[in-house]
Order: structure tokens, then C-alpha cells, then sequence
């Protein structure tokens, strides 16, 4: 082993210290930092975790222990799942090396004032958000130990819960969905950790119906992606690397529909429902949209001055590719008529503003991603946002006629 997989074991170990010292727990990693260049950005993560959690106290703002331990496990013992395996089996084991030490380490630290299905629930988070920051990030050292940190605080406050072999389930169940997806040359190893914590929250947060709109928005993504592929290709507007979608596009199309769940589990409130169909309802729309529409022998119309433009420029639209977007925003409001979600009405809803937010995406295509202003995923976040608010702002009408 070698000096500084000894120093980051050294720091793991000082975990142990928590529940008594606390905040003096910087001693032994000032120590640590002074001996082992190497680990020192890691040691000054951690030690400004436990410092900031007493000056946090004084305006009365609570910085879980076990949050911060969880992290320490996060950032020390489970790197070591990437020494000796490739990145998707390195980061399951990252993943349950967490929650093997972190819900111990939970359960000890929080004497009893913690549920255990709220300890199971932070350990896998911190997991998953670990392993995929260990990965995508340059500063490791930093992101992962404040990153994890971050997440897990986030979700600390008290709401309902499902019993621990629901939450199990729940995680397998999003862990074998990403899996498959990878196999299938659909999703990247990043991309499959970014949906298991999109999925996990969301059925947490909304329900499985929920998950059922995302899950079904994935598949004809990953699907229509193909339609027509060599055609596309031969364009030179094919989607890179054979298809395979990564975290950006998982995030950037999701973000907007995770936020209405988690909102919907905290506030209850149908609004979210309808924002949350019409976010998913713009990106199914947009995806078949660009993936059809690529295909029409017809040439592209600028939607900002309707002349005729070359395939694959941002802000072409075809009349393939508006019925397209047309039909993935319908079907996404069909299935949550069908899940039980919405009646007549969320149909309507969801499909206008599905459609809405794919033309604004081709409008904002034509206009700040031409101009650099915005990159495709962020186009696609604003343009799922928009959806939102179309969706919730019919909510509303609905209310008051």
C-alpha cells in the first residue's frame, strides 16, 4: 500500500472520533495534513466540514454529525472500490461500501433520534452523489467530501419515509433500470448513477407513476435515437458516441421534473403534478422532435424567420418534426392519465405544454444557442422549466374557471 492510500485510511479512521470529539476532530487530520502532502486538500475538506458545523449552530442552523460522517466515509474508504475495478462495478462497490459503513456509523452517532430508514436513505444517497462525483470531478477531494455533504443535508429534514425493504427495493430496482440501460449502449456509467438518484427521489418524493413518465421518456429517447441513424449519420447530425447518453443530457432534461416531485412530496400540492407532466411532456417532445424530425426530406425552417436552413442547425423545425413533438408531449400525458395521475384535463395540459416547450427550446436554439449563450443542455434545462410553468399555469386556469 502506498503512503497516501495509508494517509486517506488514516483519515477514514479518524471517523471514529466523532461521536466524541466532534469538532476536535481537526486535530488528528491537522496532523495528517502536515505529514502527508498528498492528502492535504482532503484534510482540509473534512476539517472544514466539522468547523463549519459549530459556527453554523450559532444562527441556529443544524449541520447533522452523521451527515459529515457519512461523508468521511464517502471520501476515504470507498475510493478504494476504483483501484481495482472499472468505473460502473467500481462505483456499485463505492456505493455499498458507503452505506455498510456509513449506517452504522449513522446509527452511532445519532443515538437513537434517527430512523433507520432515514439512516439507509443518506447512506445510499451519499453513495450514489459520492461515486458519481469521484468520477466526473478533477477535485475530488473537495467535491466529493463537500458534495456528498451538501446532498445529504439537503434531504435531512423530516418527512415520510417507506420501510427499509422499500427503500432497498427502490434502489436495486434503479440500480438494474441504469444497468440494463449501460449494457444496452443507451447510458454511460455516469449517466447510470445521475438516473439511480433521479429515479430514487422521485418515486420517494412522487410515487412510481412518477418515475413511470421519466422511465418512459429514457426509452423512446434512447430509442428514436437509432430511428433513421444511418441517414442521420451520413448528414453529419447523428448523436455522438453511437447514442449514448451522458449525465449533462440526463440532468439537463430531468432537473426541472425532479424538483416538481420532491416539491409535490413536501407541499402536496397538484400544480406540481401538472408542472411535472409538462416538463417530461417538453423533453419526450423535444427528443422525438430532433430525432424524427432529422429524418424529414423536407428542409428545416428557421422558427424565428421560416426560411428554409440545413438539418441539424439549432432552431430548424420541420412539420415531421412538430408532429413528432406533438405525439412524445400526447404520449407522456396518456401514460399519466393512465398511471392515475391526472384526468381529461392533465391530458390537455401536458400536451400543450409539452408542445409549447419544444418550440421555445427550437427558439431558444435559434437565438442564445446560436449565439453561445446557452449549450444544448442548458437550452433543454430552461425549455423543461418552461413546460413546468406552462403545465402550472393551465393548473391555475383550470382552478378559477
Amino acid at each position: 500500500m502506498q503512503r497516501e492510500d495509508i494517509a486517506r485510511a488514516a483519515i477514514g479512521l479518524t471517523v471514529v472520533l466523532l461521536p466524541y470529539a466532534e469538532a476536535f476532530t481537526v486535530l488528528p487530520l491537522a496532523a495528517i495534513f502536515l505529514l502527508d502532502p498528498g492528502t492535504r486538500l482532503l484534510s482540509a475538506s473534512l476539517a472544514m466540514l466539522l468547523i463549519m458545523r459549530p459556527a453554523l449552530s450559532i444562527p441556529h442552523i443544524n449541520l447533522p454529525l452523521y451527515v459529515i460522517a457519512i461523508s468521511f466515509v464517502a471520501s476515504t474508504f470507498a475510493p478504494l472500490a476504483f483501484k481495482k475495478f472499472d468505473t460502473l462495478a467500481g462505483s456499485i462497490i463505492y456505493l455499498m461500501i458507503t452505506v455498510a459503513l456509513g449506517y452504522p456509523l449513522a446509527a452511532m452517532i445519532s443515538s437513537g433520534s434517527l430512523s433507520p430508514e432515514r439512516m439507509l436513505f443518506l447512506a445510499i444517497l451519499g453513495g450514489l452523489s459520492g461515486a458519481f462525483l469521484h468520477h466526473v470531478s478533477q477535485e475530488r477531494d473537495f467535491t466529493v467530501p463537500f458534495g456528498t455533504a451538501m446532498v445529504m443535508w439537503l434531504f435531512s429534514f423530516d418527512y415520510p419515509l417507506p420501510d427499509l425493504q422499500r427503500i432497498l427495493l427502490i434502489c436495486i430496482f434503479a440500480l438494474a433500470l441504469g444497468i440494463g440501460a449501460y449494457f444496452a449502449k443507451a447510458a454511460d456509467s455516469d449517466a447510470v448513477l445521475s438516473e439511480t438518484i433521479i429515479c430514487l427521489l422521485v418515486i420517494l418524493f412522487g410515487g412510481l407513476p412518477w418515475f413511470l413518465l421519466l422511465l418512459a421518456f429514457y426509452l423512446l429517447g434512447g430509442g428514436f435515437t437509432h430511428y433513421g441513424y444511418a441517414y442521420k449519420r451520413a448528414l453529419g447530425i447523428a448523436q455522438s458516441r453511437g447514442g449514448v447518453r451522458g449525465y449533462k443530457n440526463v440532468y439537463s432534461n430531468s432537473l426541472i421534473p425532479l424538483a416538481m416531485a420532491i416539491c409535490y412530496g413536501v407541499y402536496g400540492s397538484e400544480m406540481f403534478i401538472y408542472a411535472f407532466i409538462g416538463s417530461v411532456a417538453t423533453a419526450n417532445g423535444d427528443t422525438l422532435a430532433s430525432e424524427i424530425g432529422e429524418t424529414s426530406r423536407s428542409k428545416p425552417r428557421m422558427i424565428t424567420t421560416l426560411k428554409e436552413t440545413e438539418p441539424g442547425v439549432d432552431g430548424g423545425v420541420t412539420p415531421l418534426g412538430e408532429a413528432a413533438s406533438f405525439a412524445g408531449a400526447l404520449l407522456i400525458s396518456l401514460l399519466a392519465a393512465g398511471t392515475g395521475m391526472v384526468g381529461s384535463f392533465g391530458i390537455v395540459a401536458g400536451t400543450i405544454g409539452g408542445f409549447l416547450g419544444t418550440n421555445f427550446d427550437s427558439l431558444l436554439g435559434a437565438t442564445l444557442q446560436s449565439r453561445g449563450m446557452l449549450s444544448n443542455n442548458g437550452v433543454n434545462l430552461v425549455a423543461t422549466a418552461f413546460g413546468a410553468l406552462v403545465g402550472a399555469a393551465l393548473w391555475y386556469i383550470l382552478q378559477i374557471i
